[in-house]
């Protein structure tokens, strides 16, 4: 306990410094287009405020989310704030606009901060598009009170487009959502390159060792350090809050939409509301697959286990992408699609990342037709070499025979779309 508040006091006083040391000039990397209006309209009024924040790993940690909470307390001792954290790792925008409903809607909240520009790098321009579209028309029609920003994070394959003054893709093409819908952003990687410049800056090595009086940025080369990285973010956000100052109570316009074919009719399902056979069980929490968990088990409160491949769930819809949201790890194998009695397809559910840890991941299938569409998911329990895949030792799970089994584990499925009753 004596080192955490240790460690909580070398933070504050890091941020501390660095709020001290710099002005609430407009930072580089903020657009603020319509702003917060109505974030500032309910602080001026001294009326409670609740933000969420949506994100990936780089949110889910106890990092800028906390650190900018602090500090709004701070600044606005009079104001109540509560702050949702909407983060998991290892997630995109194309999972974020299923999970708007749970994880941002039923909180009204009063902002979202929405962060994927990482987690997105890799993923398909329109998929992009679609879902970050999606989120924000969610959201307004949800409330059109509720205020947005983006917030744009960066991470080492970043780097060599951002030295030549380009954003990344994924930075692109959200903020050309941003600009269609007048939505504000702020950018964390122009004060991040700037202390790099200025060889002020490491931005991957072991923040536990000496690097000549210069932060470290991140340990890995996307995640940030909480005494090093982390700051910077806050205090790029804080800057930007700072200037982002209008209050006004104002209904923002939802717009026609930009892209026909975004995503704000996905939902989120869970499992058991599915035609489903009998060889299902419903996965306990104190199975092996909930030990070593990264993350938070709620993320998929509901989840059935099986390995028979006769086992079967059926998904009759309307609409245009169907996919799950699942757990994998040691003991995860596959499982086999069939959509609109096509040939099936087989998916692997198993990565390099396996070999020591469960966690939630997600999958969706191939883009279709807006019409009615069936799709039967079946475990599959074909054998493969996952010492291979994982390829090092299991670092943190000593009982490889974990490796030998081949289990399917679906939470929900995910859909754009609406579900056709049975």
């Amino acid at each position: 306990m004596r080192k955490f508040i240790l460690f909580s006091g070398i933070i504050t006083c890091f941020i501390g410094l660095c709020f001290s040391c710099t002005t609430s000039e407009k930072p580089a990397g903020l657009q603020i287009r319509e702003g917060l209006p109505n974030f500032n309209y309910k602080i001026q009024k001294g009326e409670p405020v609740s933000i969420v924040f949506l994100g990936g790993s780089i949110t889910n940690h106890q990092g800028y989310r906390v650190q900018i909470t602090d500090w709004l307390k701070q600044q606005y001792s009079n104001v109540q704030f509560t702050s949702i954290n909407s983060g998991i790792g290892g997630t995109g925008s194309d999972l974020g606009v299923f999970r708007t409903e749970r994880d941002v809607l039923q909180f009204h909240p009063d902002l979202v901060f929405i962060e994927f520009a990482v987690n997105d790098a890799k993923t398909d321009s329109l998929v992009i598009a679609n879902s970050i579209e999606g989120i924000v028309r969610k959201i307004w029609h949800h409330n059109p009170h509720t205020d947005i920003c983006f917030l744009y994070t960066l991470n080492e394959p970043m780097l060599d487009d951002l030295k030549s003054g380009k954003n990344y893709r994924s930075v692109r093409y959200m903020e050309t959502i941003a600009d269609y819908y007048d939505i504000s952003s702020v950018n964390f990687a122009d004060d991040v390159l700037k202390l790099l410049n200025d060889g002020k800056l490491v931005f991957k090595g072991d923040s536990k060792k000496e690097n000549d009086g210069k932060i470290v940025f991140s340990n890995d080369g996307t995640h940030p350090t909480y005494d090093g990285g982390h700051p910077i973010y806050t205090n790029t956000l804080r800057q930007s809050l700072l200037q982002m100052n209008k209050a006004q109570q104002k209904a923002h316009v939802l717009k026609s939409p930009l892209y026909v074919g975004n995503y704000e009719k996905a939902k989120m399902i869970p499992i058991t509301d599915f035609e489903h056979s009998k060889g299902w069980k419903i996965l306990s929490k104190d199975d092996k697959a909930f030990s070593y968990f990264q993350g938070d088990q709620k993320a998929l409160p509901v989840v059935l286990e099986s390995s028979d491949p006769e086992d079967f769930i059926k998904v009759h819809f309307k609409g245009i992408r169907v996919g799950v949201f699942d757990l994998i790890g040691p003991s995860s194998g596959g499982m086999t699609v069939e959509i609109d009695q096509n040939d099936p397809f087989y998916i692997r559910r198993f990565d390099k990342y396996c070999g020591d840890r469960n966690r939630t991941n997600y999958c969706l299938f191939e883009s279709l037709n807006d019409e009615e569409h069936t799709v039967i998911l079946r475990p599959d329990n074909r054998c493969f070499e996952k010492a291979e895949i994982y390829g090092t030792n299991p670092k943190r799970i000593s009982e490889t025979e974990y490796f030998n089994e081949f289990n399917t584990y679906l939470g929900y499925i995910l859909l754009v779309g609406e579900v056709i009753p049975n």
